[in-house]
């Protein structure tokens, strides 16, 4: 650090003290500051002693670090690189990417300086190899490219090291540098026996690949010696990590692998090295069975560690096994593995099993992971035995009958978000619509989950998704719970006419709790629709049930929670009702309205005005002289819309009959004057007609031709 004399700590503005005065400064002064502190470096930089210089250099930092432009120190800071002191050259060479690019008007000056600076010592040297690797564009790439090269035969490794990893860097911003230089560097790396400057190489070889893959085979040899030879485990990973893109270039050089590969799985300790060999076998690996079980072997321990990072890496290397028999080897460990992981494994797991799961492991996998789900993951578990269960149509499901009764209502007990509950609810709906013979068991699944809602229904919980209803404006809340006891109802409902008498009379016991019309208020439409479908089905097979006056008590006590029910439903239902029920059953059905119906609830329908001398707040009755008298009146009207249409009709044929005789009598006219006229024009003129000719030459000046107005109008 420099010691500032004593006049420039009078009088020199330090970094600190820009820092202070920049934090302090108001906004509107700010431009008026950062103006004041630029024309203070411009003068600084340029002086003679280094130490204010260098803190010209710091407070170029800063304003760069504050957003503002320092383009304008270019050339300051380019003779700053080639400063005699080091501590002064460091940071130059720090800010030389803030105002170099591919348009500096520098880059000749730059040149110079980095070639002046290869030949320092090798600290200087190494800083300006790290300059060049930040800066560097195809320009400086071009021009420095053979004295780096000169760099990788230095004695220093570090040196060595710094300067191949700048090739590497030339090599990508311009392929073109590529062709013969590549082979000078390889030549070098078959004799480097520092592990460094080696792994360096490597990386150097997989930038080469990624621009000019074609250049493969020039890195099968040395990777191949490489392999064999080397003891360095960090070394090793790079080289295995290479042969895979090598391999998946030259399928051929696996072959020549085996052997290595072998020997390293018996003889290494090293974890990290275990793992990137058993994810190079298992994908490329597959067809050499005793090397594949010797790493399935090794696998297994990763699944069974106590570690959970292995745990994480093995399941990892799982991911490449492409069949669902090469993961049935593995399933006993992973579901093991599955009961002591974190969430992150669980996942995991859970994909694979998504990904490979078939009918041979499905009722496997179905029953662990039901028994296994814990709160922290039990919503992506049932996530995931839906997707399971739906894969391609239900392709895994060999027994759907058991499926349907045992494992679903399992998974709707265990369903605690939104999400799952409309997944449920769209895999129930597909799996009775795809499977013929599944709807007579509807009722008895519907029972296993309706009754554990009941006896849950007091304490509905978890998040709601918010409903409003269009025709009455009315907002409700849904639960999973709630979204899930509506397809239900709706399944009974679709499936009334196959459920025996006993089904029917059970489902109207389950409704006949107080506490599920009271929790389930917005699945009272589905609930009352259900309840008109039974109604019609028990009156058809047995009109004298004793359940039929339970069934319209539900009914009233639903119209009386109801504020939006539509007399048209009401009077549908006495429509079918009247063709299955006689005089007397009728007349005991009249005491179920003989109360008054409740009023409109004065939400619906805000925006549409109501008839005049239609009080919406009052309630009504439904009068059937009235409707009668409605419907006559209707009819007349209809009766003399008709009449009217026909002489409308009758009015527009004659019109239509008069303008067709007017039109053929002008045509007749029209031919008689055309017949007149011809007698006219065939008369012939006794009297020869004269021919005038004109001479054109006559009445143009004279010393004037014809000929010569065409001349001069072509030449125009």
């Amino acid at each position: 650090m420099f010691h500032l004399s004593q006049m420039d700590q009078i009088f020199l503005k330090s970094l600190a003290d820009v820092v202070r005065t920049s934090r302090t400064t108001s906004q509107y002064d700010k431009l008026t500051f950062t103006t004041q502190t630029i024309a203070d470096i411009k003068n600084e930089i340029q002086s003679r002693q280094e130490s204010v210089r260098y803190q010209a250099l710091l407070k170029l930092f800063f304003l760069a670090m504050e957003g503002n432009n320092i383009r304008w120190a270019e050339f300051q800071i380019i003779n700053l690189m080639g400063s005699g002191d080091f501590q002064l050259k460091l940071g130059a060479q720090l800010a030389a990417h803030l105002v170099i690019d591919n348009q500096s008007q520098g880059l000749i000056m730059v040149t110079n300086v980095f070639i002046k600076e290869f030949k320092c010592g090798h600290v200087e040297c190494s800083t300006t190899l790290s300059c060049l690797g930040t800066i560097a564009n195809k320009d400086l790439s071009d021009n420095l490219l053979t004295h780096v090269l000169k760099l990788t035969t230095n004695t220093k490794p570090l040196i060595r090291k710094k300067a191949i990893a700048v090739l590497s860097k030339i090599f990508t911003i311009n392929p073109m540098n590529i062709s013969g230089n590549l082979e000078m560097v390889i030549q070098q790396l078959q004799k480097e026996t520092n592990i460094s400057v080696l792994a360096c190489g490597i990386s150097l070889f997989c930038s080469v690949l990624k621009v000019a893959p074609k250049l493969y085979p020039l890195f099968l040899s040395i990777v191949y010696d490489q392999i064999s030879k080397q003891k360095s485990n960090w070394l090793l990973i790079k080289l295995v990590r290479i042969s895979n893109k090598l391999i998946s270039l030259e399928p051929r050089f696996q072959g020549k692998l085996i052997e290595h590969y072998t020997r390293l799985l018996n003889q290494t300790n090293s974890k990290s090295l275990q793992y990137e060999l058993i994810y190079s076998i298992m994908k490329y690996f597959k067809n050499h069975s005793q090397l594949y079980e010797s790493a399935g072997d090794i696998l297994k321990q990763f699944l069974n560690h106590q570690d959970p990072n292995l745990r994480c890496l093995g399941l990892e290397c799982l991911t490449h096994i492409s069949t669902s028999a090469g993961l049935m080897e593995f399933q006993e460990q992973i579901l093991e593995s599955f009961k002591k992981s974190d969430y992150f494994s669980k996942l995991q797991i859970l994909q694979l099993f998504k990904d490979f799961t078939n009918q041979q492991n499905f009722q496997t996998v179905i029953e662990f992971f039901l028994k296994h789900s814990d709160l922290e993951s039990n919503h992506k578990i049932i996530e995931s035995l839906i997707f399971i269960i739906t894969k391609d149509k239900f392709i895994n499901v060999d027994d759907p009958e058991k499926l349907l009764l045992i494992y679903i209502p399992v998974i709707a007990q265990k369903i605690d978000t939104i999400d799952n509950a409309i997944r449920f609810k769209e895999m129930l709906f597909e799996l009775l619509t795809r499977v013929p013979g599944l709807k007579v068991y509807s009722d008895q699944l519907c029972n296993q989950i309706l009754q554990t809602y009941a006896t849950q229904s007091d304490s509905l919980q978890g998040p709601t998704l918010n409903i409003v209803q269009r025709h009455t404006q009315l907002k409700y809340s849904l639960n999973h719970r709630e979204i899930i006891f509506k397809s239900l109802i709706m399944i009974v409902g679709e499936s009334v006419k196959l459920l025996k008498l006993e089904a029917l009379t059970n489902i109207i016991q389950f409704l006949e709790q107080l506490n599920i019309l009271n929790c389930y208020e917005s699945s009272l439409s589905d609930i009352d629709s259900l309840l008109f479908k039974i109604y019609i089905q028990i009156i058809k097979t047995d009109p004298q049930n004793e359940i039929i006056p339970q069934i319209e008590q539900l009914i009233k006590n639903i119209y009386n929670k109801l504020h939006n029910i539509s007399i048209v439903k009401i009077s549908f239902f006495y429509e079918s009702l009247i063709q299955n029920k006689s005089k007397d059953q009728l007349q005991e059905l009249q005491n179920l309205y003989e109360e008054d119906l409740p009023p409109i609830n004065l939400e619906a329908q805000k925006f549409i005005k109501p008839p005049e001398g239609l009080d919406l707040s009052k309630s009504f009755q439904i009068d059937i002289e009235e409707i009668e008298k409605i419907k006559n009146t209707n009819s007349e009207y209809i009766e003399q819309k008709q009449l009217i249409q026909q002489q409308q009709q009758q009015q527009q044929s004659d019109s239509n009959q008069k303008e067709q005789e007017d039109q053929n009598n002008q045509i007749e006219r029209r031919q008689e004057n055309e017949e007149e006229l011809k007698q006219f024009n065939n008369k012939v003129d006794p009297s020869p007609k004269k021919v005038f000719k004109i001479n054109r030459d006559e009445e143009l000046p004279p010393g004037i031709d014809q000929n010569d107005i065409k001349k001069f109008k072509e030449e125009e």
